[in-house]
């Protein structure tokens, strides 16, 4: 079953969790009618549990396709796939006694029920259903990973230019609405005086920031409106701006730490190589584990219009 490479943890998960909250927040309202006694039609069995159509239907109505798919009822062969590899997952969390803290899973229909969501008699099922393949995978595949310190050291040398950083800018501000007010309170700031800049802000700026002494922030270029980088980004470390006028006011900016273009170091980045290197690895694993369900276990497909090649 190569056709499951594509099917990625990531994706899966995704799948789970919409599955969820579609259901939570489309279900609509039932109208008191007795319907139609139907015979269910079972479109495939696995490992002896027969699955049928409807269950199949709601799983079309609920997961979505990715950017650029063509519409969930052109791709049912592959929603299938998913479809039975879901419940391959299930069966094997049920086989290995996962268990679901019952606790998550009233914490889970509480905060839907707080934001006026629709919680369904079935929904509490569904969500223990998400849990434990979500705590199966975790404990079956990511459990089983392991990244090691000289492992990261090689992945941080061989991208290290994934870990440089642009200069960064810290800018302190005073804001006012007055022009003449501005400009005095500017001739009584000086070049690297930042404890008298952050003074002067909270107690005279009108901005949003006086209370954090004026402070702005860490900017990079093209984080800020074109004129402001102009005046700020020419400024040294310590150095002030004349007044700047804008649409807000009147400012006097502050270059309070210029931080030149530089290179990460590994320290300040090994715990996202580490889930960089996690995932990759959680991806190509559960496709193999997942091959190894579809060769082991025993699938008959009812179905002529549908297919797992």
């Amino acid at each position: 079953m190569t056709g499951f490479r594509n099917m990625t943890l990531k994706r899966f998960i995704l799948l789970l969790a919409l599955v969820l909250v579609a259901d939570c927040a489309a279900a609509p309202e039932k109208e008191e009618i007795q319907p139609t006694q139907v015979e269910p039609l079972m479109i495939v069995a696995i490992n002896g549990r027969p699955l049928y159509q409807d269950q199949f239907e709601e799983f079309l109505s609920l997961t979505p396709n990715e950017p650029g798919e063509e519409p969930v009822q052109s791709q049912r062969s592959a929603r299938f796939r998913e479809f039975v590899m879901e419940q391959l997952l299930l069966q094997e969390a049920e086989r290995k006694e996962v268990t679901v803290d019952e606790a998550l899973v009233r914490e889970q229909l509480a905060s839907w029920l707080a934001e006026g969501q629709e919680v369904t008699p079935d929904l509490g099922e569904r969500v223990r259903t998400f849990l434990k393949i979500q705590k199966f995978i975790k404990q079956e595949i990511r459990g089983q990973i392991e990244i090691g310190n000289q492992e990261m050291q090689r992945y941080y040398r061989r991208h290290s230019d994934e870990y440089k950083v642009d200069d960064e800018y810290h800018v302190l501000e005073i804001l006012l609405e007055d022009r003449e007010r501005a400009e005095e309170i500017r001739e009584q700031l000086h070049f690297g005086d930042v404890r008298t800049f952050k003074s002067m802000a909270r107690s005279y700026s009108q901005g949003l920031t006086a209370q954090g002494g004026g402070d702005l922030g860490t900017f990079r270029s093209g984080q800020l409106p074109e004129n402001f980088e102009k005046v700020i980004f020419q400024l040294k470390a310590g150095e002030i701006s004349a007044v700047f006028r804008s649409p807000e006011g009147y400012h006097i900016f502050m270059m309070e730490e210029w931080v030149p273009r530089h290179a990460q170091k590994f320290h300040e980045v090994q715990e996202a190589i580490f889930e960089k290197l996690v995932g990759e690895k959680e991806s190509v694993a559960l496709d193999e584990y997942v091959n190894q369900l579809f060769q082991s276990a025993s699938i008959e497909v009812h179905d002529r219009t549908l297919s797992l090649e």
